[in-house]
Parts: structure tokens; C-alpha cells; sequence
């Protein structure tokens, strides 16, 4: 027995190491997002999620899956959300509402990012700083005042998960390319699967910038074919799982109003930065608007910004000291020059390339490029640590990791004071004043904030719809069978011919069926709503929404991918 207790004790010492770590980490993120403990809500730019919450969790439960439709929005004619709208965030507050009412279930997605975005910023700069500087490093990433602004002001649900990700996805391209075992393909491409998942237009922005940090990452390493085969194939499943998600969104956008999004006031024309409001900004709670005066604060914190010039200023110090590039200093440079490349892109300087470039136009907002930025700073911020290591500190009454350690501790506290400030919101609401969860409050009150995705062939907005069905012509019998968010079901009993509005926005997928057979219909009036002749006699009435070859193309590529992705994990 004292042999088990002498063999074990050092396990149980490092599980007590680890639980005060993991003890530690909670005290340090809980002030960020102490506000959602407060059993009112808190205004926000897009007040929108519990409604999306509500619609997928409705999609799910009637099985529709993978869920592309939405059944309240569009004023209850329904609308494609969940083809266009990165939805994993409310997939994650699906799981959570089966234990939670929505609206906390939308709180603990919120507070989720905060611990994804910590746990992968610190796993990203411990590989390559060392723990005390991935600790720092990930404090100033979840205490970026960017974050607060997403989070606080914006209320930007499922960019704030993404960007939460972005450190996850860069350590494990870095780990595919470190390592040959075969588990890490499968876990990266998970992680670029579920970033993918998050936000859509995050995605442009991003997925390129992975694909240059792992060439980069490939040359410094000295590229070989085996590298880049598992490079290669971590890409191609994570795209390949999302596909079902990604395809459709790319190829059916046309079939709706998104184009409407890139114009007015969303155009990114009105929305471009000044190099001084990375460093300056005043902070509040309104809109982006043209020039640098705007409502709403984009600096990067200056603190953060001090401690990466410090990282900077000591890695030219090793430069001309060493006369050589280490790992160290590549790294520092690469992320400086990409830094500043994107910082460029988001100001009124770089607009001769957003006019060359359609597709940037669906990026709207410049400004988004602080997503990939604040993450490239906070990794910046804790460089500088790792070369105390370089030091030679240790003495007979001096041990090497008290300077740094009190140096992080005081620092870590520098943060907290000048950006806990941001992590507050501007003021408390009853959440049943804004955050519907009613079917019905949806339709009428929502469908106005989300017209995003509504079908092109709706040109006029229709009255609310209260109920499935519309009698147009004739005085038949009708009987809902069956309403769900993919199907709806009717038994129809008439003397003679009629005509019936079935209450559901247009979009290609929709098919209907008499008595089992293929029936026409028509859609193009102003309105975009299904309209159809029943003969007389009793009839039942069926309108299905089916997946197109493109969604049936897309979600076989998904199934393949996840299948490859399982095989490698798991053999």
C-alpha cells in the first residue's frame, strides 16, 4: 500500500497543480463576464440570438437536419437562416437549453467564447513562449477591448465565437505540421470545421490567413512532402465537413436579399478606420459611422500594444546580438508584418483594393479585420516574457522564476485595471422586453431585424402570418396534418375548384405533393408566397422542403469528410 501511495503521490500532485491552474483561469475570466450572473439582460446592437436559439431549436426538434430553414422569420413565411447564418454558437445553446431557459442558454454561449478563447490563445503562445508568457498572452486576448466591443456593444454572438477558435485552429496547423501523428490531422480539421461553422464572413477573412500562416509555418519548419500532405489533408476535411453548410451558402445566395446587405449603410465605404483609432477611441455604445468619429471604440489597447512593442524592440536586440533569425524571431516578425498588412487593409487608405475586389464587399464592415488583429497583438503581448528565460536569474537566494513570475503577475493586474472597464454593458433590460422566445412575438417583431435572408421572389412585405394556410378561391374544408418547419400538411374537401395560399415564402427545395404525386404551384407574384389549384374531391395536400443537388452534393461530401475524420482519430 506505501508503495501505491509512493507511486501515485506525484500524480496527485500534478492534479492539484492543475485544478488551482484551472481554478485560477475561472477568477481571471469571470470579471470579463460577470454582467450575464445578473438575471436581466443587457442591451446589445443585435438582439437577435435568442429568437435564432428558438428557430434552430424548432428546426431540430421537428427533424429537420441538417437545418436550413427557419419557420417564423419572414414573418412567419418562413426564410433560409440556418443556409447562410454560421450557426454553430446556437447549435452549442441548443445542448445548453435542454437544461436552461433560451435566454441563459444564450448567456452560457456567451460566456463559453471567453474559456475557448483563453484555453486556445494560452495552448497557442505556451508551444512557442513557454507557460508563464502563453498565460499573459491569453489574458490579453480575452481582455481585448475589441472583444468588449463585440460582446458588450455589438452583441456579435457568433463572431465573438469565431474569433474565439481563430487561436485553436493556428496552434493545431502548427501541431500538424510538428507532428506525425495521425489523431492531430483529425483534431485540426475538426477545429477548422467548427470555425467555419461559426461565422460566415469571418471566413473570408480568416481562412486565407491560415493558409498563409501554415506556408509560412511550413517554410520555417523546412517544408517537405509529408508536412504538406498532412497540411494538405487537414484543410480539405475541415472545408470538406462544413461543406454541407458552405456550399449551399455560396451557390443559393443569390436566390436571396444578401446582395441588399453590401449596399447603404452596410457598404464598406462607410465604415473604414484611421491608423490612430487602432491605438485611440472613444468608447461607447453606438453605431460605426464615416470617418474617425464614430459611436463605438476600435482601439486595440494600448497596453497590449506597449507589450508587443516591447516583444518587438527585444527581438531586434537578439537580432543584432545573435546575428541570426531563431524560430523566436520569425515568429515575432511574421505576425508584426501580418499585423500591420491586415491593420492596412481596414483603413480608407486601402479602399483601391476592397473597389477591386467584389467579394470583399460582403465583408461590410473593414473594421472586422480587428478580429484576426487582436489576436495577433494578444500573441505578441506575451513574447516578451520568453526572453527572461534567456537570463541567467538564478541565485542561491533568487529562484529563475520569481522575476518573471512577479513581473506577469503585475502586468496580468495592469490589464485587468485598464480594460475591465470595457466589460461592462450600458444598461439592464427585461429580457422579455427584447429577447422573444414567442413563436409568435418572433414573427411579428423579428422578421423586420432579419430581413437578411429573405427569398429575392418576395418583393413587397406580406401582412403576419398567423396560420398555415389562406383560402383564396372557393369554400373547401381544410385540416391541418401535419406543421412543421420542412413540412406542412393539409387534407383538403371541396365541392369544387379552389385556390389556397400555403403560408411559405418560396425557396428552391420547396416541393409539393397531391395525393402522393408531384403538384404545380405558383410563387411569383410580389410576394414570393406558394399559391396552388386543388381539384375538387377530398385531396391531401403536402409541401415538403427537399434538398436541392447542390445541398445533396454538399452534405455528401460532409458525411465522407466526417467519416475520414473518425477513421484517423479513432484507428
Amino acid at each position: 500500500m506505501k508503495k501505491y501511495f509512493t507511486k501515485i503521490k506525484p500524480r496527485i500532485k500534478l492534479e492539484k497543480k492543475r485544478l488551482l491552474f484551472i481554478a485560477l483561469i475561472i477568477l481571471i475570466i469571470l470579471p470579463s463576464c460577470w454582467p450575464l450572473f445578473n438575471p436581466k439582460f443587457f442591451r446589445m446592437h443585435d438582439y437577435t440570438h435568442v429568437a435564432r436559439l428558438v428557430e434552430l431549436s424548432r428546426a431540430l426538434k421537428d427533424g429537420h437536419f441538417p437545418p436550413y430553414w427557419s419557420r417564423n422569420l419572414g414573418w412567419g413565411y418562413g426564410m433560409p437562416l440556418f443556409s447562410f447564418y454560421g450557426s454553430l454558437p446556437y447549435f452549442v445553446g441548443v445542448l445548453f437549453s435542454l437544461f436552461f431557459s433560451f435566454i441563459n442558454s444564450i448567456k452560457l454561449v456567451f460566456m463559453l467564447t471567453f474559456f475557448i478563447g483563453f484555453s486556445g490563445m494560452f495552448f497557442l503562445a505556451r508551444k512557442f513562449w513557454g507557460k508563464m508568457a502563453g498565460f499573459l498572452a491569453a489574458l490579453a486576448f480575452v481582455y481585448s477591448p475589441y472583444r468588449a466591443v463585440d460582446f458588450y456593444v455589438r452583441g456579435a454572438l457568433s463572431e465573438l465565437f469565431a474569433i474565439s477558435l481563430i487561436p485553436w485552429v493556428m496552434w493545431g496547423i502548427s501541431e500538424v505540421i510538428d507532428k506525425k501523428n495521425k489523431k492531430i490531422i483529425g483534431l485540426n480539421s475538426l477545429l477548422l470545421a467548427f470555425f467555419l461553422l461559426s461565422h460566415t464572413i469571418l471566413d473570408l477573412i480568416i481562412l486565407p490567413f491560415f493558409i498563409i500562416f501554415a506556408i509560412f509555418y511550413l517554410l520555417i519548419k523546412k517544408i517537405d512532402k509529408k508536412k504538406l500532405k498532412r497540411v494538405f489533408v487537414s484543410f480539405l476535411l475541415g472545408i470538406g465537413l462544413s461543406s454541407f453548410f458552405l456550399i449551399p451558402a455560396f451557390f443559393e445566395k443569390g436566390f436571396t436579399r444578401v446582395a441588399e446587405l453590401t449596399g447603404g449603410y452596410s457598404h464598406y465605404a462607410h465604415h473604414f478606420l484611421y491608423f490612430r483609432q487602432y491605438y485611440w477611441g472613444r468608447w461607447g455604445f453606438a453605431g460605426s459611422v464615416d470617418g474617425p468619429n464614430d459611436g463605438m471604440s476600435f482601439h486595440l489597447g494600448r497596453v497590449h500594444l506597449g507589450l508587443g512593442l516591447i516583444t518587438l524592440l527585444l527581438g531586434l536586440v537578439e537580432m543584432g546580438w545573435k546575428r541570426k533569425l531563431s524560430l523566436r524571431l520569425k515568429l515575432i516578425f511574421f505576425f508584426i508584418i501580418s499585423g500591420l498588412g491586415l491593420a492596412f487593409l481596414a483603413t480608407y487608405k486601402a479602399k483601391s483594393i476592397w473597389d477591386a475586389i467584389p467579394i470583399f464587399s460582403y465583408i461590410q464592415f473593414p473594421w472586422r479585420f480587428n478580429s484576426i488583429i487582436i489576436v495577433l497583438v494578444a500573441f505578441l503581448a506575451g513574447g516578451w516574457l520568453s526572453y527572461l528565460k534567456d537570463l541567467k536569474l538564478k541565485t542561491k537566494f533568487l529562484n529563475k522564476s520569481v522575476l518573471p513570475g512577479a513581473l506577469l503577475f503585475l502586468v496580468s493586474a495592469l490589464i485587468l485595471k485598464v480594460n475591465l472597464q470595457y466589460f461592462k454593458p450600458q444598461e439592464y433590460i427585461d429580457p422579455k422586453d427584447l429577447y422573444y422566445s414567442d413563436e409568435k412575438m418572433i414573427r411579428m417583431s423579428m422578421s423586420g431585424v432579419i430581413p437578411d435572408y429573405i427569398p429575392t421572389w418576395v418583393r413587397e412585405e406580406p401582412e403576419v402570418a398567423l396560420e398555415d394556410f389562406k383560402v383564396i378561391n372557393g369554400h373547401p374544408k381544410v385540416k391541418v396534418l401535419e406543421s412543421k418547419t420542412q413540412k406542412l400538411g393539409l387534407m383538403v374537401d371541396s365541392d369544387e375548384e379552389s385556390q389556397l395560399q400555403l403560408n411559405r415564402f418560396y425557396f428552391p427545395g420547396w416541393t409539393l405533393y397531391l395525393d402522393g404525386k408531384k403538384w404545380d404551384f405558383e410563387y411569383q407574384d410580389n410576394n414570393g408566397i406558394i399559391k396552388t389549384i386543388i381539384p375538387p374531391g377530398e385531396h391531401e395536400v403536402m409541401l415538403v422542403f427537399k434538398a436541392t443537388l447542390i445541398r445533396k452534393m454538399a452534405e455528401l461530401i460532409s458525411v465522407i469528410s466526417g467519416i475520414a475524420i473518425l477513421w484517423i482519430i479513432l484507428i
